[in-house]
């Protein structure tokens, strides 16, 4: 049985981006996972299941396969999945068809909050 993980799981190879996420994260108490490689992640999410999933466009893999491939475990069909994407409609289109969040570049704390279902003002 996979064990329940109370944050947050980003694949992106993005140190910057990494840092950014955390802080933002460690403002409300959300701990995160993060992997630099999607097959990590894949082999990370084997035996965990993350409140959320933030994909990087900019992964190993294709992010939107990696995506797909979450979204076949039954297991995981439930957990908020988002791509990171460039402002493109072709990159929307295509999280639609997988069914996932576009949330499109540069990511900002307001962004990250509503993916999260959050609201961005202070912590409380």
């Amino acid at each position: 049985m996979a064990a329940e993980f109370p944050g947050f799981l980003l694949l992106s190879r993005n140190e910057a981006l990494r840092a950014y996420v955390d802080l933002v994260l460690s403002e409300r108490g959300l701990p995160l996972r993060y992997f630099d490689s999607a097959k990590e992640g894949l082999f990370w999410l084997l035996d965990n299941t993350p409140r959320y999933i933030l994909l990087d466009q900019d992964l190993d893999l294709d992010p939107f396969a990696v995506a797909a491939r979450i979204r076949h475990v039954k297991r995981l069909k439930n957990v908020p999945v988002a791509v990171l994407i460039s402002p493109s409609e072709k990159l929307r289109t295509t999280a639609e068809v997988v069914r996932v969040t576009a949330l499109e570049k540069p990511l900002n704390r307001e962004k990250l909050f509503v993916f999260l279902g959050i609201p961005p003002g202070p912590a409380s």
